[in-house]
This record gives C-alpha cells, structure tokens and sequence, in this order.
C-alpha cells in the first residue's frame, strides 16, 4: 500500500467541493425551476453560466496571481468559492443565482491548476500521476455523493440548503489547505507570460483541448438534464433517479480508476476507444432509455467510458505544453468548461424547442464522435512531432520540439 501526504486530503477536499457545486444544478433542476419561476431548459443554463465563467476567468485570475505562492492561491480561490456559494444560498431571483454563479466559478480554474502542480511537488517524482489521481478523486466523489446528496437534501428542505452545505465543504477545503498545505514559492514561472502563450498554441497541445473541450460536451449534454431526461424517457421517480445518480457516479469512480492504467498503457489509441464507445452507447441509449434495467446497463457503463479521459487529458495537455504547465493546466480546465457549457446550452436548446430528451444521447454520441476525430488528428502531429525530434538536424540545431509526453 501506497501512503500519500495528508496535506492531498486538503486539496481533494477543495476538488469535492468545486466538483459538487458545478454539477449541484443538474440534480436540482425541478426545484429550481419551481422555485424560481423559470423553465427546465432556463434553470440548466446556470450550468453554463458557471462553465462560461470558468472559460473566460480562469486564465485571467492565474495571471493575476502569478505573483503568489500557490498555497496562497489555493487560499484565496476557496475564499472566492465560499463567497460565492454563499451569495448563491441568499439569491432572490434567477439572474441573481446566475451572477453568484458566475462569481464562484472563478476560482475553479485557478484552484484545480495550482493544486494540480502542488499535488506534483508534496510526493517523489514516481508517484506525481497517483497523486493527481487521488485529487480528481475528490471530482469523482462529487459525482458519486455530493451531488445524490445535495439533491435529497433539496428534495426535503430547499434548494437553498444544498448551498449553504457547499459553503460548509468550502471551509473545511480552506481550513485544512491552511493547516496542511507547506507556504511555497512564488506560482509565476521564470519565462514570460507571451512565451508561455506561445508554447500553447503547438498544434498537439490545441488539438488535446478541443479533445478536452469534446469530451466535456458530451458528458453535459446529458448530464445536465438528467433527472427530467430519467423521469419522462424511463418513467422513474425522484427518489429513484437519486439511486440511480449514485450509480453513475460509481461508473465515475471506476473511469477515474481505469483512465489512469489505460493512459499509462497507451494514451491516445485509449482515448480513442473511450470516445468511440462513448459515442456508441448513447446511440444505444437513445432506444434503450425507454426500457429500465437497458437503460441503467448503459447508463452505468457510459459513466465508466466518459470519464475515464478526464485526468488523463489534463496530465497529457501539462505535458505537451513543455515550458507553460502553469497556463496550460488553467486553459485546459477552460476547455473542460467551455465543452460543458456547450453541452448545456446545445442540450437546453434541443429540450426548449422540441421538447424531446429521446434525442439529448444522439447530441452527446455526436460531440463524443467529434473528439474521436480529434484524437486522430492529435496522433498524427505526436508522430510528426516525434520523427522531428528523432531527425539528427533537430539535435544538431536545437530546433526540435521537445521530448513527446507519455506513451502513444
């Protein structure tokens, strides 16, 4: 048996926390519908209000705090994260929610980017990847109880309440991060900001976003409306939906787990196969969500396959991005977020103008299809990349374009 520091309990925490209070909404679309005079379709747009967030604040608040030391960043995101979900508890109307929730998505860049990077540097070298992985556990768990959780506790209080426990979550995340987390240096790399940006823009490190940005979509386009999509396409009760979000997030739990071994095999073939099943078992889905233990089967299993790429992905875009680790974990959780945003938004508009959740798995096998595409893309320049630094002019010259991450 492994043993990792107590301090990656701090920051697995602050991921539960943060996971739990992006997808808290899907679970509480009924009530906040009801209880903000709004449609499901309007309610699921406070998804994309906080992935839209996400996309556009997290590059700026890392600049921002390039100057700090990552504990006090992780310090002052969970700070943001609080606020936030406090002004989200005490929201009077619909507009109001949606402006709380763009408020506590900006820490939700920052804080995953310097905790990916902190996570690295509390253990040796050999064990950075199951460190991370014992962070996105804390994601993962959001899936599994934070959100079946928050949506009982909805169901018998008030949607309210819900937010208020993520205010609870937020400083213990905060409180241990002070007790456990060493002060270190300053966050900010020595190379400039502009050649950061530009080692960002190699064609495999855009690729792996979009490839991010894709996998996001497709998770969220159903994911989003889950609860009405399980009540009016199977014929489930709530509290059964609540049993059955549990089991979802136990596929979750299994991807994260699966998702590490698969990339540390071969991450791009893997990655391929993820999301060419992924967009096999919604087009089953589509049939299959109108007959129970069918439904459940494949739902169980599309939790498996859709984030079983989610870690892997952030490790690999870090590691393509060479001299930019610091902008590149920001910006792909910017992807990460903006697919979830677009997610949300296709799938509310396909359920606002037609009314019709049978075709929200067709929609996701179509983004997932999309992501397959791009990783093909994404192996083509790692072997272009690859021959390059092998060619003898590129020791010679120095104009290579670094060592190829992790196995292909």
């Amino acid at each position: 048996m492994t043993f990792l520091p107590v301090a990656l309990l701090a920051l697995a925490i602050g991921a539960f926390g943060l996971g739990t209070t992006e997808t808290i909404v899907m679970g509480l679309l009924p009530q906040l519908s009801d209880g903000l005079g709004v449609t499901i379709a309007q309610a699921g747009m406070l998804v994309s209000g906080y992935a839209i967030g996400v996309t556009i604040a997290s590059p700026l608040v890392a600049i921002m705090t390039n100057s700090l030391s990552r504990r006090d960043t992780l310090l002052l995101t969970m700070a943001i994260f609080i606020a936030g979900n406090a002004c989200s508890a005490v929201a009077p109307g619909y507009w109001s929610l949606m402006i709380a929730r763009v408020l506590t998505s900006f820490s939700h860049g920052t804080f995953y980017g310097a905790a990916s990077i902190m996570a690295g540097k509390l253990v040796p070298p050999e064990k950075r990847a199951e460190a991370l992985s014992l962070v996105y556990i804390g994601l993962t768990l959001a899936m599994i109880l934070g959100v079946p959780l928050g949506t009982v506790v909805a169901q018998m209080t008030s949607w309210r309440i819900a937010f208020w426990l993520i205010c609870c979550v937020g400083a213990a995340a905060w409180g241990t991060i002070w007790l456990w987390i060493p002060q270190d240096g300053k966050a900010g790399p020595t190379i400039r900001l502009y050649e950061q940006f530009r080692a960002m823009t190699r064609p495999l490190v855009v690729t792996m976003m979009l490839v991010s940005m894709c996998t996001s979509a497709s998770m969220f386009t159903l994911f989003t409306y889950i609860s009405p999509f399980l009540h009016i396409r199977t014929g489930l009760t709530e509290h059964v939906i609540d049993g059955v979000l549990l089991m979802i997030g136990a596929g979750l739990c299994l991807g994260n787990l699966l998702g590490g071994r698969l990339a540390d095999w071969k991450m791009l073939p893997s990655c391929a196969g993820l999301m060419g099943a992924v967009a096999i078992i919604q087009i089953l889905l589509a049939p299959g969500s109108l007959h129970v233990w069918s439904c459940l089967v494949l739902l169980f299993l599309w939790g498996v396959c859709i984030y079983a790429p989610m870690a892997p992905l952030q490790s690999y875009v870090v590691a393509c991005s060479g001299s930019a680790p610091n902008i590149a974990a920001v910006m792909n959780q910017s992807s990460f977020n903006f697919g979830n945003a677009i997610g949300a938004w296709a799938g509310g508009i396909l359920v606002g103008m037609h009314g019709s959740y049978g075709g929200l798995p067709i929609l996701s096998a179509g983004f997932a299809a999309i992501g397959f595409g791009l990783v093909m893309v994404a192996q083509y320049f790692q072997s272009r990349d690859r021959v390059r630094n092998t060619a003898p002019h590129a020791d010679a010259s120095g104009s290579g374009s670094g060592p190829v991450p992790l196995q292909s």
